[in-house]
C-alpha cells in the first residue's frame, strides 16, 4: 500500500513533535508543514490527509472547521492536547473525519489518517475535466480569442494564461492579476486544486482565469506540468493560452494535455508556419493523434479549402471559426476537445 500524505497545519512544539511522528510513522509520509494562515489561504501542499494540531492560542478545532469547509473533500483529522468528549463533539461537528490526543501514538495516528482517507475514497467522485493546449506558429493567428472562447464554452471553464508577449489576459478580461502563476512558483509536484483555486481571479459571469506570470519569463516546465494536472480537478474544460511556439513550458503544457489545438489562419502562409508547429510538437514527444487544426476567420472562396489546409498543415481540422466569430463556434470547439 502506498504512503498517505499528511500535511500539518499548526505551530510550536506540539506540531514539531507530530511532524516527526509522522516522517518516521508506517505508512505515512510528511507533505509538509504549514501554518494556520497558510493553509486557510490554500496555498498548501497536495496531501491525502490534513492533520491540524492545537497551536498556541489556536485550538485545532476552531481552524478545522474552516479547512474542512473549503478543502475540496480532503480530509480533516484533528490532533488535540485533551481529547475529551467535549472536544470529539467539537471535531465532528467542524466537519474532521478523526480525532488522535497529543502526543500522538504512531499507529492511533496511522490508524485515524486510514480511516479519514478511506472515507474520502468512499465518498469522491472519479471526475476530470479536460484540458486543452491552444497554440499557434505564427503571431496574430488568434490564439488568445480562440483560448477564451473554449474557455466560455463550457459551464465554470477555466482559462490559464501562459501566453508570452505584451497580450495579458487579465488586464483585457478586466480581471484581478494581482495573483496567478507566480504565487504558485516552487509548489511543481506538491501543486494541488486548493493552491490553485486559492489564486484564480473569476471574471462576473463565472469564468475563471489563472494569470500569467509576471514579465521576465514563463513558468517553469516543472510547474506548467503541476498546473496542467492539478486543473483538471478545478474546471471542466481548462483552455492553456500557449501562444506562440515553440518553447520549453510549452512543450510540457502539449504533452500533459489531452488536447491541443493549433491554431491557423486559412493563408498559405500561415498554414506553412503550422505545419513546422506541428513538426515541433512531434519531435518534443506530443502523440499526433492529439493535435487539431483550428481555421480561424474561415469564409468559404478564401486562399485554400478546408481539404486544402489539411494537406498542407498536414492535421485534421478539428474546428472552424468563422468570419473570427470565435464566440459562435463554441460548440464546435468543445467538441474538438471532446467535451461536446
Amino acid at each position: 500500500m502506498s504512503e498517505l500524505r499528511c500535511l500539518l497545519v499548526g505551530a510550536g512544539a506540539a506540531t514539531r513533535s507530530l511532524a516527526a511522528t509522522v516522517d518516521g510513522g508506517p505508512g505515512l509520509a510528511l507533505a509538509g508543514v504549514v501554518d494556520a494562515s497558510a493553509a486557510v489561504s490554500g496555498l498548501r501542499p497536495a496531501c491525502d490527509v490534513i492533520v491540524v494540531c492545537d497551536s498556541p492560542g489556536q485550538p485545532a478545532v476552531d481552524l478545522a472547521s474552516l479547512l474542512a469547509g473549503q478543502a475540496a473533500g480532503v480530509p480533516v483529522v484533528v490532533a488535540a492536547a485533551q481529547p475529551d468528549l467535549a472536544v470529539h463533539r467539537a471535531a465532528m461537528a467542524a466537519g474532521a473525519r478523526g480525532l488522535v490526543a497529543l502526543p500522538a501514538d504512531p499507529d492511533e495516528l496511522f490508524g485515524a489518517v486510514r480511516a479519514a482517507s478511506a472515507s474520502r475514497a468512499g465518498s469522491a467522485g472519479n471526475a476530470a475535466g479536460i484540458t486543452a493546449a491552444v497554440c499557434s506558429g505564427k503571431g496574430g493567428a488568434g490564439v488568445s480569442t480562440v483560448a477564451l472562447a473554449l474557455a466560455e464554452a463550457a459551464t465554470g471553464g477555466l482559462l490559464v494564461d501562459l501566453a508570452g508577449g505584451f497580450d495579458d489576459a487579465a488586464a483585457r478580461l478586466g480581471c484581478d492579476g494581482a495573483r496567478g502563476v507566480a504565487d504558485l512558483a516552487g509548489l511543481d509536484d506538491a501543486l494541488g486544486a486548493d493552491a490553485l483555486r486559492a489564486v484564480l481571479a473569476t471574471r462576473p459571469d463565472g469564468l475563471r482565469l489563472l494569470a500569467r506570470p509576471a514579465v521576465g519569463g514563463l513558468a517553469t516546465p516543472a510547474l506548467c506540468r503541476a498546473v496542467v494536472r492539478a486543473s483538471r480537478a478545478v474546471a471542466p474544460v481548462v483552455a492553456l493560452d500557449l501562444g506562440l511556439l515553440p518553447s520549453p513550458s510549452a512543450a510540457a503544457v502539449a504533452i500533459g494535455c489531452d488536447r491541443v489545438l493549433l491554431v491557423t489562419t486559412p493563408d498559405r502562409a500561415a498554414v506553412a508556419c503550422a505545419a513546422r508547429a506541428a513538426a515541433w510538437l512531434d519531435g518534443e514527444g506530443v502523440p499526433a493523434g492529439g493535435v487539431g487544426l483550428v481555421v480561424n476567420r474561415w469564409r468559404r472562396g478564401g486562399e485554400l479549402s478546408l481539404r486544402g489546409i489539411e494537406r498542407a498543415g498536414g492535421l485534421p481540422v478539428a474546428a472552424v471559426v468563422r468570419d473570427g466569430r470565435a464566440g459562435g463556434a463554441a460548440s464546435e470547439l468543445l467538441r474538438a476537445v471532446g467535451a461536446g
